[in-house]
């Protein structure tokens, strides 16, 4: 069995009773930096047995099938990502989805997730939101991907770098308008801080400062559905952004619900998207 559990992101007192048991009863740790786990299990004064592997991008296709044998055999496996739930914005999703595959059962024991805990005290709606997981660090990557997201009506949740965090605050002021945004810091944390403002003014005021300290969630509110025009360009930005992990179908269906355009004007246009037509 492979067990999902999550792990406090700066305060030890997250990690729940459940949590402690599965790591304590594991007979493997998979993680991606053995160092960081190893701290958490001192710190929490964990009676671990199992044996910590690195499992991570750069070794998951090396990783991967050691692991499925181990579990095939009968071993109990937790996964851990470094902080917060595994697989939100960390490679774990293909050793779940080989699980799947080879009929491996899978279950979680949830706990505090970083992007979540922001939108809940970011005061932005929460009816329905996207999360975008980390700004691409090239610029014409993160202009495309922001781009692509103009026309979504839904909150935005992103993960940035406090180096690149002015950079991004104006390219999302340039792009987006002087939208309403939240960056959420240290979370859990001692010096845990919210910052609620409009882009243009959070992107002016950290253009004249030093970077923050700390990790970062960065929050845009929607685009506001009674002005927006959703143009073909911009439709066809984000159908560009959705096929990156969908199929065709799947994301004219996901682009009907955001924008109201039809259905089948959707699935021709990601379709020639998808040709590179």
């Amino acid at each position: 069995m492979l067990k999902l559990v999550s792990t406090p992101i700066g305060n030890l007192g997250d990690l729940s009773p459940r949590a402690a048991q599965a790591l304590q009863e594991a007979d493997i740790i998979a993680c991606e930096d053995t160092r960081t786990t190893r701290k958490l299990i001192t710190l929490c004064s964990l009676q671990i047995r199992a044996k910590l592997l690195a499992y991570h991008d750069h070794n998951g296709q090396e990783m991967r099938p050691k692991l499925l044998a181990y579990m095939k055999s009968g071993k109990q496996i937790v996964l851990v990502s470094d902080a917060g739930t595994p697989l939100i914005s960390d490679p774990g999703y293909k050793l779940v989805a080989a699980c799947h595959d080879q009929h491996i059962p899978v279950t979680a024991i949830p706990g505090v997730s970083a992007p979540l805990m922001a939108l809940t005290i970011s005061g932005l709606p929460t009816d329905r939101f996207t999360f975008q997981g980390f700004v691409p660090q090239k610029q014409n990557a993160a202009r495309a991907q922001i781009s692509g997201s103009a026309s979504l009506t839904m909150t935005q949740i992103w993960f940035e770098a406090p180096r690149r965090l002015a950079k991004t605050l104006a390219l999302m002021a340039e792009i987006y308008g002087d939208r309403l945004a939240v960056i959420t810091r240290e979370l859990t944390k001692l010096h845990e801080t919210i910052e609620r403002d409009r882009l243009g003014l959070l992107a002016e005021k950290y253009a004249q400062s030093d970077p923050p300290k700390g990790e970062l969630v960065l929050l845009v509110e929607g685009a506001d559905k009674s002005v927006h025009s959703y143009e073909e360009d911009a439709v066809r930005a984000l159908l560009g952004n959705i096929l990156q992990n969908s199929s065709v179908k799947d994301a004219a269906r996901e682009a009907e619900a955001l924008t109201g355009w039809p259905r089948r004007s959707l699935y021709q246009m990601a379709l020639s998207i998808a040709r590179n037509e």
